[in-house]
């Protein structure tokens, strides 16, 4: 098996809150792993062996400060909301639920405002990588209509 990096970036990020899309999202980024299970037996020859356990979606979103959309009235550690990652204006990784585990915003001291956001998050059970089988289907980013 060739072994390959799981890390996902993207700036196509489409971030919805109760159904209600957060505006000036700017990138994100995902990291799918697994959890490892480690043996030894009598044919390892003393060495270890390791085999793949449950999976896991994690990473972080960030966007643009919005003075009239605050990001923080609509989630906060401790959120569950949907997340849906785009990596081109087909191809997304849906997250139906997930966890928001912190947040942060980026203040600007010499234009005395806030001038970033991010949040990091977990999937909370399922997750959907790109055209897998049961994934709900979305409107791409460039393709949607208010």
């Amino acid at each position: 098996m060739a072994c390959s990096t799981s890390v996902r970036r993207g700036n196509l990020a489409k971030v919805e809150v109760d159904g209600v899309p957060i505006a000036r999202t700017t990138e994100w980024e995902a990291t799918e792993e697994v959890e490892v299970t480690e043996w030894g037996d009598s044919d390892s020859d003393g060495k270890t062996n390791v085999a793949a356990g449950r999976s896991k979606l994690s990473g972080s979103i960030t966007g643009k400060f919005d003075d009239d959309d605050p990001v923080y009235d609509l989630f906060a550690p401790g959120d569950n909301v949907e997340l849906v990652l785009w990596e081109n204006t087909t191809s997304y990784w849906a997250c139906p639920c997930v966890l928001i585990t912190s947040f942060n915003i980026a203040y600007n001291k010499d234009t005395k405002e806030p001038v970033e956001w991010t949040a990091d998050f977990t999937a909370d059970n399922v997750y959907y990588r790109p055209g897998a089988v049961g994934a709900p289907s979305m409107c791409g980013p460039a393709a949607c209509t208010a």
